[in-house]
């Protein structure tokens, strides 16, 4: 794996574990889209642990 992919997939997934620590309020206060796309990213986590 490039350095270049590595550093990508390393900052996805901080990204990803910054999405997982939202609380639902700070959630409901994104706009729309934003909201739309955390609640999806949060499922596809929920459904990665199981």
């Amino acid at each position: 794996m490039s350095l270049y992919l590595a550093n990508v997939m390393a900052e996805a997934e901080e990204l990803l574990e910054e999405v997982e620590s939202w609380t639902e309020e700070e959630v409901e206060e994104l706009p729309k889209l934003y909201r739309e796309k955390a609640r999806e990213y949060r499922g596809l986590l929920q459904q990665g642990e199981e």
